[in-house]
Parts: structure tokens; sequence; C-alpha cells
């Protein structure tokens, strides 16, 4: 295993075909690959059947050293049954229906992130509910899953590599303050995908060529 694989390794998850997380108990072997997808998601709320995405954000970055950037692209997306919203989730993401006016179709939003990122693996922040709505857009649009068999929890990472004496809680904005990365003004998925993407780094970073602490 190379250095930087071996510095994902603790945030790897495996994937089914479909793309919704494998349990604990089936993982594959399968690794990263050479790029990285890190995305964020607004929902409407938590449940990927009942609820809708609303905002989606990726940066496109090489699995190289310093993990360089590629390319990035983020669109509010036009829910279909807003009345199903929860409202606090629509609290948290910011909606209204004038914002949301000019938002992109589901269709042509993740049609666009596939175009990005197609081939590469899933990173984020906290991923699980986030891999559980990408792969019911996958379904939703009937694409079949474009991406790589394996995602990558950030979070988890960060939890192995940062101590408790300088991160107390590990919610992207905290530890993103506590790296000294400022965050991109107005809360959207494409600027916590970018605040997703600068911790990584820092923490590659931290890790140094061997991938550890």
């Amino acid at each position: 295993m190379g250095a930087l694989e071996a510095f994902l390794e603790p945030g790897r998850r495996a994937l089914a075909p479909d793309g919704t997380l494998l349990p604990r108990n089936e993982q594959h072997e399968s690794g990263p690959g050479a790029a990285l997808l890190v995305v964020d998601l607004e929902m409407t709320g938590s449940h990927p059947r009942e609820h809708e995405v609303i905002d989606i954000g990726g940066v496109l970055t090489d699995v190289a050293e310093g993990f360089p950037e590629r390319g990035s692209w983020g669109s509010r997306v036009r829910p279909l049954h807003i009345g199903t919203a929860d409202p606090g989730a629509l609290k948290v993401a910011g909606y209204s229906s004038r914002r949301w006016r000019d938002a992109a179709p589901l269709e042509e939003a993740f049609a666009r992130v596939v175009e990005l990122g197609r081939g590469a693996a899933i990173a984020g922040w906290g991923i699980t509910n986030d891999m559980a709505f990408l792969a019911e857009c996958a379904r939703r649009t009937e694409t079949p899953w474009p991406f790589a068999d394996v995602a990558i929890d950030i979070q988890l990472i960060a939890r192995r590599l940062l101590s408790r004496d300088e991160v107390d809680r590990f919610n992207l904005g905290h530890v993103a303050d506590r790296l000294g990365i400022g965050r991109l003004g107005e809360h959207t998925a494409l600027a916590d995908a970018y605040a997703t993407y600068d911790i990584l780094v820092k923490l590659a970073e931290r890790a140094g060529p061997g991938g550890a602490p």
C-alpha cells in the first residue's frame, strides 16, 4: 500500500454496485484509485426515499502529493416535493422559493456531477447520509453507479490524526476553524465541499510522507 493509500485507509468505506455503503463486515479491498470527488449535499430531510437533494457541490482532486485540484462544480437543485421537507433541514440549507427559482433539475445537476467526477472515489465529511442520497440520485435518474466502488470519509481520518486537545468536536465547521481554514462565506454545498477538501489537504500535510500522525 502506498503512502497516500495508507493515509486514506482509515476513511475507506466499500460500496455495493449501486453506490450504497456496505456493512463493516462486508468490506472489499478496492482502493480509491487515481482521483477523489469531494462532495457535499444539502437535503430536505434525512430519509433518501422521502426527501430530496436541494444543493450539491463537488471538488475533483488527484490522489497525488498535495491532492491537487482538477475542477469543481455546484448548484442548487429544484425540489419536486417540498411539502415533504423537514423545516429544520430547509433552514440549515437556507431554502426559499425565491433563492431556488433558477435551481437545476435533479437530472441536470446529477449529470454535471457525473461529468466532473466519473470513475472517481467519492469523499466527504461524515459521508453516511451523503452516500445514501447520492445512490438515491443515481436510482431516480436511472443512472448506473458512475463512481468508484469505494468512498472516503475524511471525518474518520481527522479523528485518527487530530487529538482532543486541539479539536473537541468533529463537526466540519469546528475542525475547519481549528485548522485555520476560512469558510467560503454563504453556506452552500460547494462551499462545504471546499472546506472538506481543504481539511483533507491539511490532514495530508499533518500526516507527512508516511501517512501516519
